[in-house]
């Protein structure tokens, strides 16, 4: 099965299945402006690298088919957003309505009160749609400041049943965006996240993948 969508221009994918060349590579052309390399500097990309090279594995042992990150700025302020799409075997039974339904009931009652879902219609499918807030530990080596920190982080989670025809067994597919930004989230990110969302179709194929077409710039005509 192929999961065809649109993401903004602003987002770079994030390669998945990283060797730790591979993450060196990146960490390192994403820091291109810094071109004098001390000891630990070094040292710092090299932490930098086997972190991204773990999160790289693991995201694609998990399903994900795309994973991509935006820097950019926001009414003056920087901003940072994450995004992943993933297919996961999910055995839902006959009905994606009823698999809906039963997985907003679930999520809601494991996420707690300061998160709220509901199930929508959209081009894919019906739905399953959460927002939150939750809260991750930055290690030392990817905090600014140095420092081991906690960062809250406002959550955008759409899970759609894939409809029958296309999977045996059933998938689900997954959208998971986050940003540390918790006040650029309803202006900013929430109309790019529901653009994302109704961009979203599956088609066949024998091998599960994506194919990704881009969307214009966040605020320009059609936005």
């Amino acid at each position: 099965m192929r999961v065809d969508f649109s993401i903004p221009v602003e987002f770079e994918e994030v390669p998945l299945g990283m060797d730790f060349a591979a993450a060196w590579d990146e960490v390192c052309a994403r820091g291109a402006h810094e071109s004098h390399m001390t000891e630990t500097r070094e040292k710092s990309l090299s932490e930098m690298a086997r972190t991204l090279e773990a999160i790289s594995r693991s995201l694609a042992a998990s399903g994900v088919l795309y994973a991509g990150n935006c820097l950019h700025s926001f009414e003056g302020e920087i901003s940072l957003g994450s995004l992943a799409v993933a297919v996961v075997d999910f055995a839902y039974g006959d009905d994606p309505a009823t698999a809906a339904r039963g997985t907003l009931r679930g999520i809601l009652d494991s996420r707690g009160e300061n998160w709220t879902g509901s199930v929508i219609d959209a081009p894919c499918g019906q739905a399953v749609v959460f927002t939150g807030g939750q809260r991750y530990v930055l290690p030392s080596v990817l905090s600014p400041t140095g420092e081991r920190a906690e960062v809250l982080t406002a959550q955008f989670h759409a899970m759609i049943p894939v409809p029958a025809g296309f999977d045996e067994p059933r998938r689900m597919c997954l959208v998971a965006f986050s940003t540390p930004q918790v006040t650029h989230w309803e202006k900013c990110y929430a109309p790019l996240v529901a653009r994302i969302l109704r961009s979203l179709r599956f088609a066949p194929e024998d091998d599960n993948h994506a194919a990704v077409d881009r969307l214009a710039p966040t605020g320009a005509e059609g936005s």
